[in-house]
């Protein structure tokens, strides 16, 4: 399923559901993974999808290539990111999860990137939500991630210090799973 932005798309709060839609103008509506508890006040408004939205989905689009997921799975995770992008309330970082490296001085948005759980050898996938200056806002790029107190499923959000960041890298991430993937 490949999509692409247009100025028939808007933005509405379905109270239903409780979340934030994306109507595609074609017969399909996005439902984002947040409830409403997460979002915004800014979110429960009806508004057209902006250039500026439509730059960011691109942005993200062209980034969620790079993994290997399905076309349905990155529409699902570039919308997510569109959406905790404008709409998510500021989240404290919950770094103690993750090893620290001080490889990314500088993460940008949409960027994809792995971290390290802390006392393990696994490594885990995001992409950028919303870059910061010392922590950026995450969505998980995989399906399933254990945390000691919590699980994190596709597409749910944590914020994240930069210093625990790595490259994204496909092929480092068989190296240390051997053939695991």
């Amino acid at each position: 399923m490949n999509i692409k932005p247009d100025d028939h798309w808007r933005w509405y709060f379905d109270h239903d559901h409780n979340r934030v839609m994306l109507d595609l103008a074609n017969g399909m509506i996005f439902r984002s993974c947040f409830p409403a508890k997460m979002l915004t006040v800014f979110a429960r408004n009806e508004m057209p999808f902006s250039i500026e939205d439509a730059g960011e989905y691109y942005l993200f689009d062209e980034q969620a290539k790079r993994l290997n997921i399905t076309h349905e799975e990155r529409a699902e995770l570039v919308l997510n990111s569109l959406v905790a992008f404008r709409f998510l309330k500021p989240q404290m970082p919950k770094s103690w999860y993750f090893s620290s490296f001080h490889y990314i001085r500088e993460p940008k948005q949409g960027q994809i990137i792995q971290v390290c759980l802390e006392n393990t050898n696994r490594y885990f996938t995001f992409i950028i939500a919303e870059a910061g200056p010392s922590a950026s806002l995450c969505l998980l790029a995989e399906p399933i991630l254990e945390l000691p107190d919590r699980t994190l499923r596709f597409c749910d959000p944590i914020k994240i210090m930069n210093d625990r960041m790595l490259e994204y890298s496909s092929k480092v991430k068989r190296q240390l799973y051997g053939n695991a993937i």
